[in-house]
């Protein structure tokens, strides 16, 4: 492996793409990352190793990498690696890269069907308990926050846990090999049991030095002959729980480098994050979060807690991993599960697999036959329900998976902790889950966040500080069931006197207001970013046609989700593309020829989220005779529209003529209720002369409504978006105000 290499790590939030990058970047090299789905606790790693990591990256910005590593959940067409592909670049798998760290080095590679993670903790633990020099790269982190995943040393020496699901294993050749366990697994790629012993079997014949298997089982007689590295046993007779043979499994690596060590040093292990980690502990209620996902290591996990807590009741809440596994392992699934006084199921968790045949939910319920487990979704009435189940004795909870579950466990214990105030759930759900960087308030007012200056409180609020944050936060409405709607300046707004019951999330942080100029007079503007200061910059960069900006008062986000438009032209006039999440939750970057418009509306971004685009130049230009017509557009805005607060324009234009025009000429400017005001200057605006209210706005708008229909026939559609209430309530429809003008 060359030093001094540039590096894009596409997924580097996976658990074993972080601590790779982490320690590439800490051995010297440049490193990327960005993830669609990168959670705050592997975020901080990372930026602590000094990864520069991004909430978004495009394929404009792969100047100076060298190699590209994916993820094994990424897919082969993603439009980076096709990019970089095309480019020339080296694109690596996450195992790729591991074996080519791993060519320099004596590995010592920590293989098995279960436990592998864990057990690298342990050495890992051991080596600094112990006083012994060695790199290692796990595939997990520390429930410890201060302990990171990797180690950079001098030493020849590095431990890592190599991986055999997705067929990178055939990429090793270990000095040393530590197998814990052979079970068939992982069926989208091994067919068959035999298949996955091969994998296992050709590692130990390229192993050089030594081969350490677990005295008891079958591991020794299965493999004894292959390859020519000596084969040596550990005892794992104390063996009660994963565990203990973990503990015995790292000893034996420990021993191997010259410790004398025994299970005594990991009394104080801080364990590996979602690996029987207790999330709640009161004298009756414990609550147990695991990543296990096959039947033997759930009926390990459930023996084990059983054992501990003789005279608790089990509930068990499992969520199964893939379609492909739930459908290899139904009976072993419902074997396992057994061990629990009450199952609960949820619904199959993907990863990156279409649905099969066999292998959904319902599928598994089948194979339970008569004592079919309840099926949960996952959100808070499941929760209140798995709170319900809850009897008057010791209880052990036990969320068990490698999904997201984790989440939903979150919520539970939340919930429990909040005593079901939802307010103080949600808050303390989300505390753990965002960056210091992110505002957390509930009953936050939102009148002095809109251009108007009316209206309530949102019940729950955020100002996300990163994309990540961003995630968290849309992860944790749709667990608590609550509706979102997201602001950047204000404008074009209007929120009810009673406010807003769910989560307004504002994009007013640093990272939402970013604005970089790209190759070939483009320009990549943040959601957040300010019209007024974009324009700004495409005319310090010499690109015209951008000046329009100048007079719209909002930021990009709501802009694109309403193809904003003034002096003659659109803001999907300058965008090339746009990166949203929609309204599944996927991140999308997409032409502008993917969009589908309306007046004053974008379909995709409006039932999504826009997070920035790509603008695009038509041409290049003097930057002096850019700003001429910046300050030509400016003179004119000001000329035009008030200078009080106010939402913008507040009717759309009925075809065929101006909402601002037939206001004027029907004598409803000055036209009052209460401290809301048509405007004198623009009869298409309502100002808030002082101490307006929402309800103010609304009944204005009835009645200036109710006026132009009546000597008109005009209906005006309000453009101004209102939250917390619906105008196809507040308003008449056509047929009653042409009823009321009859005076019917």
């Amino acid at each position: 492996m060359e030093d001094s290499q540039a590096y894009l790590f596409i997924g580097v939030g996976g658990m074993g793409m972080a601590p790779l990058a982490s320690w590439l970047s800490r051995s010297g090299s440049t490193i990327c990352g960005f993830d669609d789905h990168l959670r705050e606790p592997v975020r901080r790693v990372l930026l602590e190793a000094g990864v520069d990591v991004r909430d978004l990256f495009f394929a404009e910005q792969l100047e100076g990498i060298d190699t590209v590593v994916y993820s094994s959940a990424i897919q082969h067409d993603h439009p980076i690696l096709v990019a970089a592909r095309e480019r020339g670049l080296k694109v690596l798998r996450r195992g790729e890269m591991l074996a080519e760290v791993a060519a320099g080095k004596k590995l010592i590679a920590v293989v098995g069907s279960h436990g592998k993670t864990t057990t690298s903790g342990m050495i890992a633990y051991g080596l600094r308990q112990c006083g012994l020099d060695a790199n290692y790269i796990l595939g997990g982190l520390f429930n410890d926050p201060a302990e990171p995943p990797y180690q950079v040393s001098d030493s020849p020496w590095l431990i890592a846990e190599v991986d055999e699901s997705d067929g990178t294993i055939d990429h090793f050749s270990p000095e040393v090999t530590l197998l814990l366990n052979v079970d068939w697994d992982h069926a989208d790629r091994y067919s068959n049991e035999a298949m996955i012993d091969e994998a296992f079997r050709q590692l130990i014949v390229r192993t050089k030095s030594q081969v350490l298997l677990p005295l008891k089982g079958d591991l020794k007689d299965r493999f004894i002959e292959t390859g020519s590295a000596t084969i040596h046993t550990y005892s794992t007779d104390r063996d009660g729980c994963f565990n203990q043979a973990n503990a015995a499994a790292a000893c034996s690596v420990l021993q191997f480098l010259g410790a004398e060590a025994s299970a005594s040093i990991f009394q104080s292990f801080p364990g590996m994050a979602r690996r029987q980690t207790y999330l709640l502990e009161t004298t009756d209620l414990t609550v147990v979060e695991d990543y296990a996902h096959h039947p033997t290591e759930i009926e390990a996990l459930l023996s084990s807690l059983k054992a501990k807590m003789p005279s608790h009741r089990l509930i068990v809440v499992f969520q199964p991993h893939r379609y492909s596994r739930t459908k290899q392992f139904k009976e072993g699934f419902v074997q396992s599960l057994s061990l629990a006084d009450q199952l609960f199921l949820l619904p199959v968790y993907a990863a990156h697999e279409s649905q099969q045949s066999g292998g959904q939910l319902n599928d598994l319920v089948e194979a339970f036959g008569s004592d079919a487990p309840v099926c949960l979704e996952m959100n808070l009435g499941a929760v209140q329900q798995l709170q319900q189940a809850l009897e008057p004795m010791p209880t052990v909870v036990a969320f068990v998976g490698a999904g997201d579950l984790d989440g939903f466990a979150g919520v539970f214990v939340e919930w429990i902790r909040a005593q079901g105030n939802i307010s103080d759930a949600w808050k303390g759900y989300c505390a753990s889950r965002v960056s210091s960087d992110c505002v957390l308030k509930y009953d936050e007012p939102l009148a002095n966040k809109t251009t108007l200056r009316v209206g309530g409180s949102a019940r729950f609020y955020a100002e996300p500080g990163n994309l990540t944050d961003l995630r968290a936060l849309l992860r944790a409405a749709k667990l608590f069931g609550l509706e979102t709607f997201c602001i950047g300046r204000g404008s074009n707004l209007l929120v009810a006197d009673a406010g807003f019951a769910g989560l307004v999330i504002r994009f007013s942080a640093p990272a939402w207001r970013r604005v970089e100029t790209l190759s070939n007079g483009r320009i990549w503007a943040a959601a957040g970013g300010r019209l007024k200061e974009i324009c700004g910059h495409a005319a310090k960069a010499g690109l015209a046609g951008f000046e329009f900006l100048e007079g719209i008062p909002g930021a990009v986000g709501g802009a694109l989700r309403m193809n904003a438009g003034a002096m003659g032209s659109w803001m999907f006039d300058v965008v090339e593309r746009v990166q949203f999440i929609d309204e599944s939750g996927r991140l999308q970057d997409l032409p502008k020829e993917a969009f589908h418009f309306g007046y004053r509306k974008v379909e995709e971004i409006s039932r999504g989220i826009a997070l920035g685009a790509i603008l695009k130049s038509p041409e290049t230009e003097d930057e002096t005779a850019i700003r001429s017509r910046m300050d030509s557009y400016s003179s004119s805005r000001k000329e035009s529209q008030p200078r009080g607060p106010s939402a913008g324009c507040i009717f759309k234009n009925p075809e065929g003529n101006y909402a601002g025009k037939l206001i004027d000429t029907h004598g409803i400017k000055g036209m009052r209720v209460g401290g809301a005001e048509v405007s004198d200057v623009h009869g298409n605006f309502i100002v808030n002369m002082g101490g307006a209210t929402s309800e103010d706005v609304i009944e204005l708008v009835r009645q200036i409504r109710a006026v132009v229909f009546e000597k008109s026939g005009y209906v005006l559609e309000p453009e101004v978006l209102l939250v917390g209430a619906s105008w196809d309530a507040i308003l008449k429809d056509p047929s009653a105000l042409e009823q009321e003008a009859s005076g019917g």
